[in-house]
């Protein structure tokens, strides 16, 4: 039995290729979710043809998607009262045919409670995205630390590249550690990106694409209110398309910053499905963002980006079509001077990390053999 613990609509992005292997191949699935993002969720799984969730370990705070940290703590607690409570019952679910082995992906607050909950059904626990590093606990916040813990907890690593294998031999990380070569967000891309689009906006011609939510940025007004600043200022010369997640909506208000983006050129819209976002990404001049997974997608289009943000986890793209800003926002206005200069070809290899993943499942007796 493969049991997937998801929350947020990244995890079941990337998680949804290795969803897909697992039923075609006829492994026994159960999905399990926290419902971190419990409003966007429905959309997502419906886009990316994944089943409504088994069993719902928490949804959200309140019946809403998490957008405070008091949502957070609150949440947290009672997820893990709940999976206490429940183990006897999980145990039976997960072990049903035998063999579990728990599956979480990436660095949300999802990814050790999914961890743990493992270890506490007595499971093995598999990582998809292990592996990833910036260095410092700091930042990103508390995703590192999420990171960290989950290694420890884990005994099935999926790395994507050489350099998270390198990371987690130094963490001395126990069990089986896969090199996966790349990220799956690659086959989830391949899988949306030739969708016909069904976004429904009045976009302009040409357009810039900004997505900025990391609570780093948008929790400290005085950067937030500069990042804002830029992005109008570019606005003035190239169309932009500002996506407003839930959580960088609720700090522009708070913060008394709407006025910032009221200017002509912009144009604020929901955030998209992902088979639409991707559509929204591939057909802009260039892209603004704070998120390490657009940055990882940006990077195998070969699509120019700037990514705002201190450090970052990962190496894909960088030195080519992507511009770390390391928090400095002169690094953005000078990449938005000429996007251009950073278009390159996209990733050409044609290698499959849920392929590998597959096979690993297939070799260690997890799935039936062919």
């Amino acid at each position: 039995m493969l049991v997937f613990v998801y929350g947020t609509t990244g995890e079941l992005i990337k998680i949804a290729p290795v969803i897909a292997w697992a039923e075609t191949s006829g492994v026994p699935t159960r999905l399990w979710c926290t419902g971190q993002q419990l409003d966007e969720l429905p959309a997502a799984s419906r886009a990316l043809g994944v089943r409504e969730p088994d069993r719902w370990l928490a949804r959200g705070w309140q019946g809403h998607s998490l957008r405070t940290k008091t949502d957070l703590v609150k949440w947290l607690m009672k997820l893990g009262f709940d999976m206490v409570r429940r183990r006897p019952v999980l145990t039976r679910e997960a072990r049903s045919d035998g063999r579990a082995l728990i599956v979480v992906h990436g660095d949300t607050i999802t990814t050790p409670m999914g961890a743990l909950l493992g270890r506490m059904l007595r499971a093995d626990v598999a990582h998809v995205e292990a592996g990833l590093r910036s260095g410092t606990w700091k930042s990103p916040f508390p995703e590192e630390l999420d990171r960290r813990l989950t290694t420890k907890l884990a005994n099935v690593h999926f790395a994507p590249g050489e350099e998270a294998m390198a990371n987690l031999r130094r963490a001395k990380a126990r069990g089986a550690l896969v090199d996966t070569e790349l990220n799956t967000v690659f086959d989830a891309l391949n899988v949306v990106r030739d969708r016909p689009v069904s976004h429904g906006l009045d976009l302009p011609g040409r357009y810039g694409l900004v997505s900025i939510h990391r609570s780093e940025l948008i929790e400290d007004r005085a950067a937030l209110k500069e990042a804002l600043d830029v992005i109008a200022e570019a606005a003035a010369t190239t169309p932009l398309v500002f996506i407003d997640h839930p959580v960088t909506d609720e700090a522009i208000t708070r913060h008394g910053l709407d006025e910032a983006l009221q200017v002509a050129g912009l144009l604020r819209v929901p955030k998209q499905k992902y088979a639409d976002f991707v559509q929204l990404v591939v057909n802009s001049e260039f892209v603004v963002t704070d998120s390490g997974g657009l940055q990882e997608e940006c990077g195998y289009l070969g699509h120019p980006c700037v990514v705002h943000r201190d450090v970052t986890e990962r190496s894909v793209g960088l030195g080519r079509s992507v511009v770390l800003s390391g928090g400095d926002i002169q690094v953005v206005r000078d990449f938005l001077r000429d996007p251009s200069r950073y278009r390159h070809d996209g990733e050409p290899t044609t290698k499959s990390p849920t392929a590998i993943i597959g096979q690993w499942l297939r070799d260690n007796g997890y799935a039936p053999a062919r």
